[in-house]
């Protein structure tokens, strides 16, 4: 089924026995049997294939999997530890999943088309205004809307029928989205909000806005804690927007994602990744929480929420508590921007050396930056995290309630710390204060990586000339 509904034939077979093969050479460690459990399943636009043993604990999917993910065989790949044991988590495209929009016939428009009286009406986006959604983003953006899963119609379907995206139109009577406010959950309790467009012939009534205030009626009755937006740094109208939200800016996620076209405020293609501040704002008033930062972090996050009203508190441990010894990380990556995702689900002892392992993968497999989420509640990680920046790990932005164990503490790493700011701009002091500081511990680890690296190179000379 998986070879057939993904159309990678052999190359679909071929990944799942290699790491079968991996699992039941970890599962053979130490045992006389090798059992393994493989299940799949239709995760909308996605076949899920996963496979379970209960061998050798593993810190990430197999290394030989995530390569195979730039390359387009699978869609992305997971390894973790639950209750069971490990599990590895391989997703396959259906053929739905690549169909993007048919722009034939449909025409753009532009800020100099005149404003239309026609009326419309504001309901919840269904399943079926995929089409129509991407037909307005076309009209609006062409081809340069952000958020490239946007374009392919069957993949909002699947996110809307499972709950994953929620949103907000205004339809004119023959179907057609004149404007969008949606929100996309990325954690059971956080969703990331904006995801907006307006078709400038709809402009000037407040449309925007009245859309925003109906998805967040909708928050408040949901799972979600917290909202996060992502303002950009080339322009300062939406990150004032999201301040006037009631939003708080708690970091800055440098080289993001792929250069992309603006339209709008701003025009031109970008020449670098983009860089993003990351803005937070409560859906629901936060429980009470102590936070365990490690020493190299905790000038950042009090900048971020100190003049909050957040029920927040700074923990000091002398010595790490007693964890397991190992570490349990997943891993993805977004081929499409880069971008490779580290989530430590539980700390051990081991947490630099898994960090850095799932690091190493990420690179190999062409991720030009890879952001470590960290569960700052736990007063281990004061201690065992305090060595994560010699790995290169700056502060990335401190996110309340992130899962439902707690907050996360971002770190980030970036294959180039050269980013350039010459179209940045700042919508007050504090906010150039902070990502500046940011910016700064990005490049001061970077150059320190560096030193370390030559130093090693010239004690390396140095003993050769006197081994002779």
């Amino acid at each position: 089924m998986v070879a057939t509904e993904g159309g990678n034939g052999d190359a679909a077979a071929l990944v799942l026995q290699m790491a079968a093969e991996d699992a039941r050479m970890r599962a053979t460690v130490g045992r006389d049997d090798a059992e393994l459990d493989l299940t799949a399943q239709v995760d909308g636009t996605e076949i899920l294939v996963i496979l379970r043993d209960r061998g050798e604990p593993v810190s990430g999917p197999a290394r030989m999997l995530a390569p195979l993910i730039e390359l387009g065989v699978m869609t992305s790949a997971e390894g973790f530890i639950d209750d069971a044991g490990n599990v590895t988590e391989v997703r396959f495209a259906r053929p739905g999943h690549a169909q993007i929009l048919d722009s034939a016939n449909i025409a753009q428009v532009t800020d100099d088309d005149a404003l239309s009286t026609e009326p419309v009406t504001l309901r919840a986006l269904q399943a079926g205004d995929a089409p129509a959604l991407t037909r307005a983003i076309y009209r609006c953006y062409g081809w340069t809307y952000p958020h490239p899963d946007l374009y392919y119609p069957e993949r909002i379907a699947a996110a809307i029928e499972a709950g994953r995206r929620i949103g907000e139109v205004a339809v004119t009577a023959d179907g057609e989205i004149a404007a969008h406010w949606g929100a996309l959950f990325l954690t059971p309790t956080i969703v990331e909000s904006g995801l907006a467009l307006t078709d400038p012939r709809f402009r000037r009534r407040g449309l925007a806005k009245e859309l925003d205030q109906r998805v967040i009626a909708r928050l408040l009755t949901s799972e979600a804690a917290g909202c996060v937006m992502n303002p950009v740094l080339t322009h300062t109208a939406t990150q004032q927007l999201a301040l006037e939200e009631g939003s708080v800016i708690v970091g800055a996620y440098l080289s993001y994602g792929m250069p992309v076209e603006q339209v709008g405020i701003t025009s031109g293609v970008l020449r670098e990744r983009r860089s993003l501040p990351l803005a937070y704002r409560t859906v629901k008033p936060l429980t009470p929480a102590t936070l365990w930062v490690p020493a190299p972090y905790t000038s950042f996050v009090h900048a971020a929420i100190d003049n909050t009203s957040w029920p927040r508190e700074f923990g000091s441990a002398q010595r790490a508590p007693q964890v397991a010894a190992q570490t349990v990380v997943a891993t993805k990556l977004d081929s499409f921007n880069r971008r490779g995702e580290i989530e430590v689900r539980s700390l051990g002892q081991d947490l630099v050396d898994a960090v850095d392992e799932a690091l190493i993968a990420l690179r190999g497999s062409g991720a030009e930056v890879v952001h470590v989420f960290l569960p700052v509640n736990e007063p281990a990680l004061q201690v065992l995290g305090e060595g994560l920046t010699e790995l290169g790990l700056a502060f990335g932005s401190i996110i309340p309630e992130y899962t439902a164990q707690g907050d996360a503490l971002v770190l980030q790493w970036l294959a180039d710390p050269a980013v350039d700011t010459s179209t940045w701009h700042y919508l007050n002091d504090e906010i150039e204060v902070f990502i500046t500081a940011i910016l700064r511990q990005v490049r001061d680890l970077s150059e320190r990586g560096t030193q370390s690296r030559r130093r090693a190179a010239h004690r390396a000379a140095l003993f050769a000339a006197l081994d002779r």
